[in-house]
């Protein structure tokens, strides 16, 4: 955070980035932290069990265990109450920085591939779909991702010290090309993939109605039935693809845009005042960056009533539920930590 002891800046403004650690970290670390053991809680269930999609999402739930409580919270604690846990224990501020690019390119990776496993089950191409739910390629994809993005960003296990007093990157080149690297990888591309495999879900659902809809004259109850369950299924998704999409643009579109800034304008002349409400909009968009992982289950708690049916049955009956085919049935369409998951019912 930049410094500046100018008298003419108001001291609100100068606390402002302080209060907004305090207030807004802990309102973000507490609502994902509940979102995050919610989602653990639901996929280690037994009706969400031995689904190549659901060990995508687990594993990304308990990443974002440190994601929050060691990421976030050493953030909140220096950043907002003052505790310098960074700029004083060097192996901490390493830890940190690794954790904070590890746990966050973890757990993006593994929602792709949960969006992806489900857009597979959906393909009309029956040699995709046969690479949907195989739960041991989901093991063997999340091991390689594990090891690939630990490989990645190990670098700063040793290129990050607090020696200067400040938690920071080895001045120079690896700075700038650290801070670049993060902008694109961490911020721009995410949102991006996203996007993308939304709007194959969503035109591969889509794509199935239709087929359906040539196959209504000929079977004309089964395939009604079918039909309905599909239309319900794109509402839904349309629903939960929208407030992802809501949540995605402030998580981490503002954030590339300020690590792209912080660099080009690092050593240009900047009034007291502009630096400080700089600081406010630099820690505002950093928290903001958040909450796309916070989110995730509320977003579904919106987005499904079917599916919230189904968690509150978890929660009320956890140690209890024994699914039945009826009960696999209902959870044939489900949208979990806003991501829409959409069983096939028939090879068309």
């Amino acid at each position: 955070m930049n410094k500046t002891t100018d008298r003419s800046v108001s001291n609100e403004i100068k606390t402002a980035p302080f209060e907004l650690n305090i207030w807004l970290g802990c309102f973000i670390l507490i609502t994902g932290n509940i979102s995050t053991f919610g989602n653990i809680i639901i996929f280690s269930s037994r009706a969400f069990r031995n689904r190549a999609c659901t060990v995508y999402l687990l594993v990304e739930a308990i990443v974002l265990i440190f994601f929050f409580d060691l990421v976030l919270l050493t953030r909140t604690l220096q950043k907002g109450f003052r505790i310098p846990v960074l700029s004083r224990y060097d192996a901490i501020c390493r830890l940190r920085y690794f954790a904070s690019q590890y746990t966050n390119l973890l757990a993006i990776s593994l929602f792709i591939l949960a969006t992806t496993d489900r857009y597979l089950s959906t393909h009309r191409s029956q040699v995709l779909r046969k690479w949907s739910g195989r739960t041991s390629l989901a093991y063997k994809l999340v091991l390689a991702c594990v090891i690939i993005w630990f490989v990645f960003g190990c670098h700063r296990l040793v290129l990050y010290s607090a020696t200067t007093g400040s938690c920071i990157a080895q001045p120079g080149l690896y700075a700038l090309l650290d801070n670049y690297l993060e902008a694109v990888i961490s911020g721009l591309c995410p949102p991006v993939i996203i996007f993308v495999l939304s709007y194959l879900l969503m035109r591969s659902v889509r794509n199935t109605i239709q087929r359906q809809n040539l196959v209504l004259s000929n079977e004309q109850n089964s395939a009604a039935v079918k039909l309905t369950f599909l239309r319900k299924t794109d509402k839904q998704l349309t629903r939960m693809l929208l407030w992802q999409t809501l949540v995605a643009i402030p998580a981490f579109i503002p954030y590339t845009v300020q690590l792209i800034y912080s660099n080009v304008t690092e050593n240009w002349s900047k009034s007291p005042e502009w630096v400080a409400w700089e600081n406010v909009c630099v820690e505002t968009i950093r928290l903001l960056s958040y909450t796309f992982f916070s989110t995730r289950l509320y977003i579904t708690l919106i987005s499904s009533g079917r599916l919230r049916r189904e968690i509150f049955r978890i929660f009320r009956l956890r140690n209890d539920i024994q699914p039945t085919d009826g009960t696999l049935n209902t959870m044939d369409q489900t949208t979990a930590g806003g991501l829409t998951t959409i069983k096939r019912q028939t090879n068309l």
